[in-house]
């Protein structure tokens, strides 16, 4: 313990200044990059690219495993070591290095010794190719984007996405689950352009549009992936997941064929800028369907050139539209000589499904009924909605009351496929390639199932919590006619073999089981409490799914993963959890400081005692500083001197009225994630029978424990069962008057920290808030910094800005509810909810993303954003609230309240006298409200 404070100290006399003025982002739970290699595909350990890390790492759980040579690595937890800078990707058992090799992936490898006139070296992807992935936000593009870093090491990706359905709420739901996530896991995902129809952005956002707009030319992409107009499933076009009359593609309810327009036209749109290309084309991969043989209404020839039987499936218009790309492309080949791949493709089922589809809410339900309904302690998902009935899930899919059987490939499985297809090009003297046209590859598997054998199979891997007497519906019409679709044939399956590599490899058995592990890690990041009885079920599941899913590992301190899943990682703060736990057993309230400074020598301003009977004795009143601080050796001098185990002294003394607990590490040799948890996320800190813990700057904040029990019992408002009088000074007249305040439920207040009111000096915009935050800490911008920021203000963009939305979602919306509300918070103290699971997922939700981030001192920023997220999902608009009975059947957070409503909390302390402009959280199982509170300051 002496060795290090003197080494820190030498350290701290040289850098303390200049770390002063800057942040330092984490290098934890990073994947390691691929070692640099000279041209001849030699590693080259000088180089200093061998030794770089990607900027961010992943926030949501995906299914995918990650093992390193140079990880510290139980299963998936991932902590970087010095061992080796060499890096190889794990999953299933399939081992692929990331070295850059003359083609990108196994199967493509492969596949060119068999043919090696169809991958020429110009095809080939890796670190120097430039990929363009339309539709990249769609299940199938995110699987692509993240195999294109992931195996190929590809630096510039740029996804284009339509981002439909455009309602605010969706918005939010996939800058949250998959934009965000594509930012922090793949450092060569450049930007995601959204077009208001086809690939074309918004005139007003770029000038050539007018005159043009060429893919090619603008971009110089090496490969195309073009994913867009791509549907989920047979038949499931109706009602494909628009909200009624918000979005371009529904007409009084019923889809009408607009979207399908958009897909040809944004078809036409890649061919015709490739067809002008030049230079050398770019490889381009087109996605179909299965649809367009079995479902288009056009009759084939068989393969001796008789015609057909008559296609006894009825033409669908997916299926149709389907065909009609598949006719563009064969178009462009004939007529401009662009080369292109098309990929078949059945009903695909996986992670990043889309919320809305049939085998999403299938999933989803399967996860709910486990869990049950209206659980304490737990979020309500969609309560008193009635989209989890079976015939409502039924009803959105042509077939699913019939038991039609469909067949089923794993996204990983389809994905892989295209990776290889992207640097196939057609040798036309291949017996394998029709020399007639483009390639057209039909890909897929031998399973197949029905919805209802789809659903018992998800219940067989997690039975509901009470059985339900709901069964599944079956169709009026029994003369209607059911044609199965039958598994991928031989002839098709040795094709894929000969020209690909490619054949599935994961099961029904094993991707459902995926699937359901992926969404319960959605729906739950943070875990749910193990008193709730469908624990062990959801642990099982999650345990035994850890070889194939990816996620975060946040500290186990935190309390923010599934326990006793290997979902966490150990830090710092480990070595005294117990002895805080100890410490505060018989307390209720905790206040508590967090210095970890070297220099602190004393704690600057103390908290004086209350001479009320029981006040004091209520209140723990906690230090954490340092072991190698100066307060802790004049502390514990002899303890440390002696080596004696930290557990056995320490928090035994004062400095003060404060306990002094030495806390191993200083704010220089610990990462961000790990200095900002005890002040963000204090969950597991304390003895059970504490309540709430009240953090505070020790060197900005005086707080006596009279003034800190006012706070306290602030938070909890009781019930007012009746109309009250209330005699309040009008601001006008300046005279008394009498008010009539509303029955209420009890209120609970879950976090309450300070708002600055700066609305005097402009718009509360991310730049502001961010200026603000930095001036208030003292830091100048950094890199890193810039990055959070500028995702920031893309996700306030994609989510309030009028020209990236249809013109009838534009004139749906109210005036002054497009917005993204962010507020300047300056959190020198902090109250924590400790008994609320709603305060645990928010603290949860807070500090992920601050340490994800990891930008020091930034938290406030988070902390801003967070909550107007939040608060933008409550604000759903007109045309939405036709739809959903309320708010909180989508997501139990936070509905604002202004500070002149007429039932505006104005009573308590002079000290404490704030307005509840605060934001409600949820309705607990007892009817009490839930708030976030803030005291307005100026």
């Amino acid at each position: 313990m002496e060795e290090e404070r003197l080494h820190v100290q030498s350290l701290s006399k040289n850098r303390a200044e200049r770390r002063k003025a800057r942040t330092k982002p984490p290098l934890i739970y990073t994947s390691i990059p691929a070692a640099a290699t000279t041209a001849d595909g030699v590693e080259d350990k000088a180089s200093p690219k061998s030794l770089s890390f990607p900027r961010l790492t992943l926030s949501l759980p995906a299914h995918r495993e990650l093992e390193d040579d140079g990880l510290v690595s139980h299963r998936n937890l991932l902590v970087v070591s010095d061992k080796s800078n060499k890096s190889s990707h794990v999953r299933r058992g399939l081992k692929t290095t990331l070295h850059p090799t003359p083609i990108c992936g196994p199967m493509a490898s492969e596949a060119s010794q068999l043919n090696p006139n169809n991958y020429p070296p110009s095809a080939h992807i890796g670190p120097k190719s430039r990929v363009v992935v339309t539709g990249a936000l769609s299940q199938l593009g995110m699987e692509v984007v993240l195999q294109l870093n992931e195996y190929c090491g590809v630096e510039y990706i740029v996804g284009i996405d339509s981002a439909q359905p455009n309602t605010r709420h969706d918005r939010i739901e996939m800058i949250e689950s998959r934009y965000e996530y594509i930012q922090r896991r793949v450092p060569g995902f450049q930007r995601l352009m959204v077009p208001v129809f086809g690939i074309y952005p918004h005139p007003d956002l770029d000038s050539d549009t007018e005159m043009g707009f060429d893919l090619v030319k603008r971009l110089a992409p090496t490969h195309i992936v073009h994913l867009a107009g791509m549907e989920e499933g047979h038949g499931e076009f109706i009602n494909y997941g628009d909200t009624n009359g918000a979005s371009a593609f529904t007409e009084g309810a019923n889809s009408s064929l607009m979207r399908r327009f958009e897909s040809l036209l944004s078809m036409d749109q890649v061919f015709r800028s490739v067809a002008g290309c030049s230079t050398s084309q770019p490889q381009v991969v087109y996605i179909s369907s299965n649809e367009a043989a079995e479902r288009s209404g056009v009759l084939f020839h068989s393969a001796e050139g008789m015609a057909g039987v008559a296609d006894p499936h009825p033409a669908s218009v997916y299926g149709t539209s389907s065909l009609l790309k598949e006719v563009i492309a064969s178009y462009y080949h004939r007529h401009h000589g662009v080369d292109s791949v098309g990929i078949r493709v059945p009903t695909i089922f996986g992670p990043f499904s889309r919320p809305g589809s049939l085998v999403n809410d299938l999933t989803e339900r399967t996860i709910r009924n486990a869990v049950g309904e209206d659980v304490e302690g737990l979020p309500k998902f969609h309560r008193g909605s009635d989209r989890y009935e079976l015939p409502k899930i039924a009803a959105r899919r042509e077939g699913a009351d019939l038991e039609v059987k469909e067949q089923f490939v794993f996204v990983y499985d389809v994905a892989s496929a295209l990776v290889v297809a992207l640097q196939f090009k057609s040798d036309y003297n291949n017996p394998h390639i029709d020399p007639n046209g483009p390639t057209l590859l039909r890909i897929g598997s031998k399973m197949t199932a029905s919805m209802k054998q789809l659903k018992e199979r998800l219940e067989g891997h997690l039975p509901p919590h009470h059985q339900s007497e709901e069964i599944w519906p079956i169709a009026n019409n029994a003369l209607a006619s059911v044609v199965h679709s039958s598994g991928l044939s031989i002839h098709d399956n040795e094709r894929n073999l000969n020209l690909l590599g490619w054949t599935h490899k994961t099961t029904l058995h094993e991707g459902t089981k995926s699937m359901l592990a992926w969404q319960a890690l959605k729906m739950y990041p943070f875990g749910i409490p193990p008193s709730i009885p469908s624990f062990p079920l959801l642990h099982s599941l999650i345990r035994d799914s850890l070889n194939s899913l990816s996620y975060h590992a946040l500290p186990c301190a935190s309390g923010c993963r599934w326990e006793g899943s290997a979902l966490c990682s150990p830090s710092a703060w480990d070595a005294v959890i117990e002895t805080t736990k100890k410490i505060t057993e018989t307390c209720r309230f905790v206040l508590y400081s967090v210095d970890l400074r070297t220099k602190l020598d004393s704690i600057r301003r103390q908290s004086a005692p209350s001479r009320r009977k029981g006040w004091e004795e209520s209140f723990c009143k906690i230090a954490f500083v340092s072991a190698s601080s100066k307060l802790a050796l004049k502390t514990y001098e002899n303890e440390l001197n002696t080596k004696a185990p930290m557990i056995e002294w320490n928090g035994s003394r004062k400095a003060g009225y404060w306990i002094v607990v030495t806390v191993p590490g200083t704010e220089y040799t610990m990462s961000e994630y790990e200095r900002s948890l005890a002040k963000l996320n204090p969950t597991l800190f304390f003895g059970k029978h504490v309540e709430k813990a009240m953090y505070i700057n020790h060197e900005r904040v005086i707080l006596t424990t009279d003034q800190a029990v006012g706070v306290m019992y602030h938070m909890d408002l009781p019930a007012r069962k009746k109309h009250e009088k209330k005699t309040i000074v009008d601001e006008m007249t300046k005279e008394n008057k009498d008010i009539w305040l509303p029955p209420q439920p009890q209120r609970h207040s879950v976090l309450f920290t300070s708002q600055y009111n700066r609305h005097s000096e402009g718009s509360s915009n991310v730049k502001d808030v961010a200026s603000f935050v930095m001036k208030a800490s003292g830091i100048a911008e950094t890199k890193d910094i810039r990055a959070q920021v500028s995702f920031y203000e893309e996700a306030t963009q994609y989510t309030r800005s009028d020209v990236l939305r249809s013109p009838n979602y534009q004139d749906s919306i109210r005036p002054g509810l497009n917005f993204f509300p962010l507020i300047f918070v300056h959190s020198t103290w902090l109250v924590h909810e400790l008994k609320s699971e709603f305060g645990r997922n928010l603290r949860c939700e807070i500090y992920e993303e601050h340490s994800l981030w990891g930008n020091r001192d930034m938290e406030d920023l988070t902390i801003s954003f967070v909550l107007a997220k939040n608060r933008v999902k409550m604000r759903l608009g007109e045309k939405e609230e036709s739809q959903f009975i309320g708010p909180e059947e989508w997501y139990p957070l936070l509905i604002p309240r202004e500070p002149d409503d007429e039932d505006a909390v104005k009573e308590g302390p002079l000290y404490l006298d704030y307005l509840d402009d605060a934001q409600q959280v949820a309705t607990d199982s007892r009817g009490h409200e839930i708030f976030i509170s803030f005291l307005n300051q100026k």
